[in-house]
This record gives C-alpha cells, structure tokens and sequence, in this order.
C-alpha cells in the first residue's frame, strides 16, 4: 500500500493543493512584523520520493516576503517537513519502527540506515517535545504512544483510505516548524532590530 502511495501524482497533487490554501491564508494574513504586504518569494527544493510526474511543482517551496520590512514568511507545508529533503509523506510511511512495507520503501528510495535511525530518534524525542506537539497532544484520548509515531499518530486519524489518513495527518502536522526553522527566523528578526 505504501508503494502506491509513492507511485499516485494525483494524491501529490492533492497535497500541492493543500500548500496552495496554506500558502493563500498566509499571504492574506500579510506580514506578523509590521503588517506589510507579502511578496511572492518561493525557493527551490531538490525532493527525494515524488514520482516524476510532480517533480517540477515541487521543485519550489512556496514562501514569501514582505514588501517593507523585508521578513521571509513561509507558510505551513504537507509536502516539505523543514529543510529535509525527502518530503514529509516519506517521513511518516518509512520512519514507524519494525519491519515490512517501511524498510521495501527505505529500499527502494535508497535511504541511509543512519538517516532513517536518525528519523526514528527524530519522531521519539525531539517531536515529542515541540511547542506544537505539546500544545496538541492532549487532544488525543487515550494518549498517543510515543515510541510507535508516526505510526500512532496516523492511526487516529479515522478515513478508510489510506491517502485520506495520510492527508489528515500531514494537514494536522502541518503548523510544526524545525527548531532550525524557529533559530532562523530569530536570528533575521534580531540582525533587522538591531540596524
């Protein structure tokens, strides 16, 4: 099941849809600086795991700028988790612990058995203690098990298909930012208030 997932451009499609509203209802909002407009100021990515078919369209990574203050605002992503290079989706169907479909799929998208050990780690400690996670987590009755995410998390997400599970989770994951992403924009916000 989670070959086909890889292998369906119309489910990518979908979720370049769903950066397209995020994109949209950030662009409205304008800058959270000073208010200013936003400017369209996309970035290339390199992905690893869509199917060729969607190469080009997510080849960018949808951002913005403000017109005055100079502010990059990139708004929430389903396709892009951070500055990984595989894309989120990837994340969430290898990174379950155990065997099976996720280690066909680490095979078959040749990633490194540090990169996936690391993934795991990823989704076992640092999630976990996110601002986001932890500002959502009680939302999940019984709690979700932490030593089986992503996998638990995507199991509570109700939808027959596993593509509408998948979007949901990725929609509901969306908000998150990388302590990477959060040191960048503090140090450009504190380079701009001390000129």
């Amino acid at each position: 099941m989670c070959h086909a997932v890889l292998q369906a451009p119309a489910f990518f499609r979908f979720l370049t849809r769903l950066d397209e509203e995020f994109a949209a209802a950030t662009r409205l909002a304008g800058c959270r600086a000073c208010e200013g407009p936003l400017h369209v100021a996309n970035y290339p990515r390199k992905p690893r795991g869509c199917p060729a078919a969607v190469q080009d369209e997510y080849s960018r990574r949808l951002s913005f700028t403000c017109g005055h203050c100079k502010l990059r605002m990139t708004s929430p992503s389903v396709r892009f988790m951070g500055r990984r290079v595989y894309l989120a989706i990837v994340l969430m169907l290898v990174s379950p612990p155990g065997k099976g479909s996720a280690q066909a799929l680490c095979d078959q998208l040749r990633i490194a058995p540090v990169t996936l050990k690391r993934w795991r780690t990823w989704w076992r400690e640092t999630f976990p203690s996110t601002r986001f996670w932890r500002s959502v987590c009680e939302r999940f009755m019984p709690p979700v098990t932490i030593g089986e995410l992503p996998r638990s998390l995507l199991e509570r997400f109700e939808a027959s298909a596993m593509t509408d599970r998948l979007a949901q989770a990725l929609r509901f994951i969306a908000p998150l930012r990388t302590s990477h992403d959060q040191v960048i924009r503090r140090s450009a916000l504190t380079r701009r208030r001390c000129r």
